[in-house]
């Protein structure tokens, strides 16, 4: 019988004299906050009497925050010390939950350089890449989506150029959602699509993507209305019953509009599953959802309010069924497909408004 083929072990890297370079708030993208217990929180600290529990809690998983830095090193190590044990989910690699992610800027746009696989909790020290041609570039590197970072390092050549680069004085886009925002169950932090999206359309993107619970309390609206970014996506439908909808999302908007009376508002309609077809219950719950939705964006138009735009779900996930990792999770190919539908949106979006910080 033939032999099975089998993947050839890595050579041992031959030992190079690093300088470490520690990640301090003050560098790090996607934060909306400054006031955060946690140097890789996404909600200040004075939020956790006031939002539910569960919030709280996925509120100090890092999920969207990166770090750019320049560099003309050869290789790149990193290490970093996580927050819980869990280093992955059932239906999402540790790669995703737990691991970094490096990308660098090539011909004015963002490639893969290489990942971080987390073997154990609390702290891993892992190479992300070796044999880079000797030469300045900007790199970028997503933090884990499911799991917090307590204290994070880059490693270059002692001889390497390095310095962190300033986090973007451009507006950002904030994303407030589901686990679907968050990432799950990207296989790693880049691959979520908030990071597509900031890496297509060159912004920052804040994710407040909360699993199983985005249901629009009025106590987030009002820490999302703190924020001012050049435009809010609103992707919550997943996690809130039709009544919710009906009831929550008017209040929702209207606390943001009390507060941003210009910033462009992209609701994003409940996703079309791919096994709806053969549950009839859940259909035609998504389905009250959705016109719920349209019917809320509707009365804001009709009410004068220009800047809000609503997003149909019918194409999101592609028509072949093939786009998740259960009956709602997307894969990387549902990323990639949510972001093609969403994209045209939030670029007339952007293009509504001034999108440089005060």
């Amino acid at each position: 019988m033939p032999a099975l083929a089998a993947a050839q072990p890595a050579a041992p890297e031959p030992p190079v004299a690093l300088t470490w370079h520690r990640v301090t708030p003050a560098v790090v993208e996607g934060k909306g906050w400054t006031d955060t217990a946690g140097d890789f929180d996404r909600f200040p600290a004075r939020a956790k009497d006031d939002v539910p529990d569960a919030v709280w809690e996925l509120s100090q998983q890092s999920a969207g925050l990166s770090v750019r830095f320049t560099s003309n090193a050869t290789r790149v190590r990193v290490r970093w010390t996580v927050t819980r044990d869990r280093l992955a989910l059932p239906h999402m690699p540790a790669t995703g939950v737990s691991g970094l992610d490096l990308y660098a800027r090539d011909a004015g746009a963002w490639r893969f350089v290489g990942g971080a696989r987390p073997l154990e909790s609390p702290t891993n020290d892992a190479s992300v890449i070796v044999g880079l041609t000797p030469e300045s570039r900007e790199f970028r590197l997503y933090l884990p989506l499911y799991n917090g970072v307590d204290r994070l390092e880059i490693g270059v050549p002692e001889q390497a150029s390095f310095r962190f680069d300033e986090p973007s004085r451009a507006k950002p886009v904030v994303v407030y959602g589901t686990s679907i925002t968050q990432g799950c169950c990207a296989s790693r932090p880049g691959m979520s699509y908030t990071a597509i999206l900031g890496r297509r359309l060159d912004v920052a993107v804040i994710n407040l993507g909360f699993s199983g619970s985005a249901k629009a309390e009025p106590e987030v609206a009002r820490l999302l209305a703190e924020l001012d970014p050049a435009a809010f996506v609103i992707d919550a439908l997943p996690n809130m019953t039709p009544l919710q909808v009906a009831e929550r999302m008017p209040a929702l908007i209207d606390i943001i509009r009390a507060a941003r009376p210009h910033t462009p508002i992209v609701l994003v309609e409940h996703l079309i599953y791919p096994n709806l077809r053969f549950r009839k219950e859940k259909a035609a719950d998504v389905a009250v959802a959705n016109a719920s939705l349209r019917r809320i964006h509707e009365s804001r138009r009709k009410a004068g309010d220009t800047r809000i735009t609503i997003v149909p779900s019918a194409r999101l996930l592609g028509s072949d069924g093939d786009g998740t990792v259960d009956d709602s999770h997307p894969t990387e190919l549902g990323f990639q497909r949510m972001v093609d539908g969403l994209e045209p949106y939030l670029r007339r979006a952007l293009s509504q408004g001034a999108t440089t910080r005060r």
